[in-house]
């Protein structure tokens, strides 16, 4: 028999010890949904339908859908052998260098930490649309501290609450493809709809090839945050059976969700009525006759952005707390309270939100609009490191005489997946290129995060030298 190589495995849970491993498999699989599913769909798709076509916005969601599956299945090898709450900043210290792990530590916590002011944000402008009389900065202050107690409880108790949170979106998923197959069928409405608006006005692609290149980059974005369940899996019940499952029913329940709600969308609601202004959820409940439309899916969207920002509080505390563990972040956020819970690393998360909220009401063109940009290409930079992790981790784990069939969860198709995951997310950074709205990004991120990377090896080859 041969022997494992299980020390590299060991280093990287040993760092990673400290959380309460009580989380159950339905919980994780819905920390990823609700970090995903949000204003990417219920808001972005109709931008996606009015640019691209009927036939452009399937490609441009399927094409997102591609990048998922495949940056799932890479980071799921890596997270069933190692199930740790760093992931991708602990596997690039261990597996790349130290510089490349607090790059993408420090790179992935800003990009959720930055996420949470935006959906706190969104949440008070949503409430200010149903209650016009109340200031914003009510809700802001309101919804932060419900979000800070919600986290500051027992892992355990967080998957309970979360769960119910991100199940609204479901349940208004479910609710919205019955009411779409009854106006398609004729079942709801004077008379059936069918599948004519595919065809019936320009055909699917009536704005052209480009528009449908053009809005990938929206249609790739609006599956951000589907790795976020991984955050979990230092406190995952039983990781080996848990994290595989979560694995499967997040890649699977997205693209369920995603593409069934955009085929019946593009069915029941004309491309051209599809815009930036509303939901064309909305849209759709008020062509099957509900007049309450608005105030249902708004209060659906509000529950979105609030489970949204709950789930990245989630992550990017677990992110710092890593951090702290590797020696890449102060040594304080690594401390755990009673409960199991990184309350320290918690306390630091929230008040960098709340700073980001005051920089965007006071600053909005320059510290937030900075801060903004930088992470527009987190997502890109993350998923390539998955897929150049685990090349290096196949080759460790052959070279250190492990047999490839005792891994737990095998990436398929490997190694295929990954250089695909690679040459897709190039393409990704191409299209942000010719893009003016994203351009920024790029300008932006790529000399900050070498900034990063240059700093943190300057530092550490000066503390090698003693200096």
């Amino acid at each position: 028999m041969s022997k494992e190589p299980k020390k590299d495995v060991e280093d990287i849970l040993e760092k990673s010890e400290g959380l309460q491993r009580s989380m159950k498999t339905h919980q994780i699989m819905m920390l990823g949904i609700g970090g995903t599913i949000g204003t990417g769909l219920f808001l972005g798709s109709g931008y996606v339908l009015q640019q691209a076509g009927p036939g452009g916005t399937l490609i441009a969601y399927l094409f997102g859908a591609i990048i998922m599956y495949l940056m799932m299945f890479c980071l799921g090898e890596l997270l069933v052998e190692m199930p740790v709450a760093g992931t991708v900043q602990a596997y690039a210290t261990e597996l790349i260098n130290p510089s490349m792990g607090f790059t993408v530590g420090w790179v992935k916590w800003l990009s959720y930490a930055i996420t949470i002011p935006s959906q706190l944000v969104a949440s008070s402008i949503i409430m200010k649309n149903i209650f016009p009389n109340v200031n914003s900065m009510i809700w802001i202050i309101g919804f932060t501290i419900l979000l800070f107690i919600m986290n500051a409880v027992p892992s355990d108790k967080y998957g309970k609450s979360s769960f119910i949170f991100s199940s609204i979106k479901f349940i208004l998923i479910v609710v919205f493809l019955i009411l779409g197959l009854g106006m398609i069928t004729g079942l709801v409405g004077k008379e059936a709809v069918g599948f004519r608006n595919f065809v019936n006005d320009g055909g699917l692609f009536p704005n052209g090839a480009k528009a449908v290149i053009m809005t990938m980059m929206t249609a790739a974005f609006a599956y951000g945050g589907a790795d976020i369940f991984a955050a979990a899996a230092s406190e995952s019940e039983n990781p080996e059976k848990d994290l595989p499952r979560a694995i499967h029913a997040t890649i699977w329940g997205l693209i369920i969700a995603y593409i069934a709600s955009l085929v019946v969308l593009i069915a029941v609601l004309p491309w051209r009525s599809a815009d930036l202004a509303g939901s064309p959820f909305a849209y759709v409940f008020k062509l099957a006759g509900i007049q309450s439309a608005e105030l249902i899916v708004n209060v659906v969207v509000l529950t979105s952005a609030l489970s949204s920002a709950n789930a990245f509080i989630y992550s990017s505390t677990r992110s710092l707390w890593s951090m702290g563990n590797f020696n890449q972040a102060p040594k304080f956020v690594s401390k755990v309270n009673s409960k199991k819970v990184p309350m320290n690393a918690l306390i630091v998360t929230m008040l960098f939100a709340v700073a980001a909220v005051i920089s965007s009401i006071v600053a909005p063109g320059t510290v937030y609009l900075f801060l903004t940009s930088i992470i527009g290409i987190s997502n890109i930079f993350i998923y390539i490191l998955y897929a150049v992790c685990l090349f290096i981790f196949r080759k460790q784990y052959k070279e250190k005489g492990g047999n490839i069939e005792n891994i737990k969860f095998k990436t398929p198709f490997y190694p295929v997946t990954p250089a695909l995951l690679i040459a897709l997310c190039i393409i990704l950074f191409i299209g942000m290129f010719f893009d003016p709205t994203q351009k920024l990004a790029l300008i932006l991120g790529i000399p900050t995060y070498a900034a990063f990377y240059i700093g943190s090896t300057l530092y550490n080859k000066s503390k090698k030298q003693g200096l």
